[in-house]
């Protein structure tokens, strides 16, 4: 029987990702960044088309101004030959590589945002049996939270920056929704206009602090360090289940008055009394607080939206998408303070995650296939052969600084890393596909020694070359996670940051934030074997069943692909070591070879 291929694409103003969705499966998924190797590559640069597509109606002058994109308001990039494209093609022929298919063997393809009709037109053109689907991008959102979860119901919260303009809204961009799924079905309870917008005020209080666009990142990092007294101020101005005014239903519903479940504080006008941090400028407490104050903004508000979840669905489970959802901090706080029981965060929670909820929103709820995928890791890239890796060990042969050792087992790779990670040195690990989302799993990961003080500075300033201020990673055997961090169900994709146990901080110091936070990885065997592995030869050395962990590339550069990639950055950076694949590359004058 022929099997069902859908591939879906998302193109915006995070990035251009694309996914491979078999008989309801997502085999493959990766974003144009891995393979250009251009941090948040969006293809195009923002034009006037892209204004129009957001509903931007302002002076460009405005928007570029705010965001740290490449603009070009001469060029009509939706009229070009996408065919001709070369960062286009190489996304897609990356997944049609992978997934060994053709064009002639996709039956549907599922696009968002950013020139549709470009795109449509190329694929039609390639095979006219193609079904071309452009989904409303926060049901997407909602797809994307829920059906790859593990639950047959669950609430569902959507907190996001904005979507795009619709008619049914009144050309509303919308920022986010609140709904309930059950099997195959998803209603939608509640939606957010934009001026609610969480990610926008997540963002505007970014571009105060001196970060650039999609750096919300770092002021999560610079909120532990700060204090409640601007939060204390502008909170006041917080309001839950208000009456609001909204203009375009003015000729809907009389006056156009509705109930709101929040509206956020006049946050433009207060910040304008603060200048923008500039980059040689040192963090003030007055920066500090301001990252404090949308920080707890943001949870105060996702706290209620789970509140008013459970009360109107009953549920156990709850499940977050948007933007937002990658916000660890936030999902804890709703996780602990509302009464939830479980909770599933997708890995790739922003837009570049999109393509899983738009493609299962096909296979699903469109064509009415029973669900048959669970998101339990997010190992989606493609798996490079021992063949290949081979072929990129074999580059750097005559490379006299380093020395290669291929383990003759694994438990040798494992035991001889768990003793580098020990004895202090900066490792890096390559296996396995790569992670799709923003967050590093234990595939393409630097790791090190939780236990060391100093480890976090070490690594910031030999590799990392990043804010002081950032939190890393404790990559955690799950059976043993609740002995040292308030966390009772399992955090497999880095997004819950709870608490570390009284007692356990200065065992693990490197990975226990200013707040006593963690941005706790729970790992098991059956998910990633190799990375259990590891961390258990570590716990037998060390009698600590975790280690550090970050991503594997250095600021402002994506997250390693290839193996050659991963071989590259181990040479330009202070790293020590690498294991990939069955490999260990040392550098000799670390180790005295």
């Amino acid at each position: 029987m022929k099997k069902n291929h859908i591939l879906s694409f998302t193109l915006s103003g995070h990035g251009f990702s694309g996914a491979v969705c078999t008989d309801g499966i997502i085999t493959y998924a990766t974003s144009l960044e891995r393979i250009t190797r251009i941090k948040n590559d969006i293809l195009f640069p923002i034009s006037k088309a892209d204004l129009e597509t957001f509903g931007w109606k302002a002076d460009p002058k405005t928007y570029m101004e705010q965001l740290d994109f490449e603009f070009d308001m001469q060029k009509d990039y939706s009229t070009v030959d996408i065919a001709k494209v070369e960062k286009f093609q190489l996304l897609l022929n990356y997944l049609l590589d992978v997934a060994e298919i053709t064009l002639e063997d996709v039956d549907c393809v599922v696009y968002s945002y950013r020139h549709n009709e470009i795109v449509r037109k190329f694929f039609k053109e390639k095979n006219p049996n193609i079904k071309f689907i452009v989904p409303e991008h926060h049901f997407s959102h909602a797809c994307q939270a829920f059906l790859p979860s593990p639950f047959d119901d669950a609430a569902i919260m959507v907190v996001d920056g904005q979507g795009v303009p619709m008619v049914r809204t009144g050309g509303d961009q919308l920022s986010g929704s609140l709904s309930y799924g059950k099997g195959i079905e998803i209603e939608t309870l509640w939606e957010f206009p934009v001026r609610y917008s969480l990610g926008g005020m997540y963002a505007e209080f970014t571009k105060k602090l001196g970060f650039k666009t999609n750096q919300e990142g770092k002021t999560m990092g610079l909120a532990a360090y700060g204090t409640s007294a601007i939060y204390d101020e502008i909170k006041k101005e917080l309001k839950f289940e208000e009456l609001d005014f909204d203009f375009r239903k003015v000729f809907k519903k009389g006056l156009g008055f509705h109930n709101a479940l929040y509206k956020l504080p006049d946050y433009g006008n207060y910040l304008k009394q603060f200048e923008n941090k500039k980059k040689e400028e040192e963090y003030t407490q007055t920066h500090k607080d301001l990252a404090y104050a949308v920080q707890k903004l943001t949870e105060d508000v996702m706290v209620y939206l789970a509140n008013w979840l459970y009360e109107k669905t009953g549920s156990k489970n709850l499940c977050i998408s948007g933007g937002v959802g990658l916000n660890c901090v936030a999902n804890y706080q709703v996780l602990s303070r509302s009464k939830f029981d479980n909770i599933f965060i997708h890995p790739n929670a922003g837009d570049n995650g999109l393509v899983v909820g738009q493609a299962l929103y096909v296979y699903n709820i469109l064509n009415k296939n029973p669900r048959v995928y669970v998101d339990t890791h997010d190992y989606l890239g493609k798996q490079y052969s021992e063949t290949e890796v081979d072929a990129a060990i074999d580059k750097f042969k005559d490379n006299d600084s380093i020395s290669i050792q291929k383990c003759e087992s694994l438990p040798v790779l494992y035991d001889t890393m768990a003793k580098a990670i020990a004895d202090g040195y900066i490792t890096s690990w390559c296996q396995g596909g790569s992670e799709f989302g923003p967050r590093a799993l234990g595939n393409r990961s630097i790791l090190a020694d939780p236990r060391r003080a100093d480890m976090k500075d070490i690594l910031n300033s030999r590799v990392k070359f990043r804010e002081s201020f950032r939190p890393f990673t404790p990559s955690v055997l799950a059976e043993r996670s609740s002995e040292f961090f308030e966390l009772d169900i399992e955090s497999p994709f880095m997004l819950l940051a709870p608490y570390v146990k009284p007692g356990k901080g200065e065992l693990v110091p490197a990975i226990t934030h200013a707040d006593n936070t963690a941005r706790v990885q729970t790992v098991t065997r059956d998910v990633n074997e190799r990375y259990y592995d590891l961390i258990k030869a570590f716990e037998k050395l060390t009698g600590i069943p975790m280690v550090l962990d970050t991503s594997y590339n250095v600021a402002d550069e994506p997250i390693v692909e290839t193996p050659e990639d991963a071989i590259r950055c181990f040479l330009s950076t202070d790293i020590d070591i690498l294991g990939i694949d069955r490999y260990i590359l040392r550098k000799k004058a670390k180790f005295n070879v």
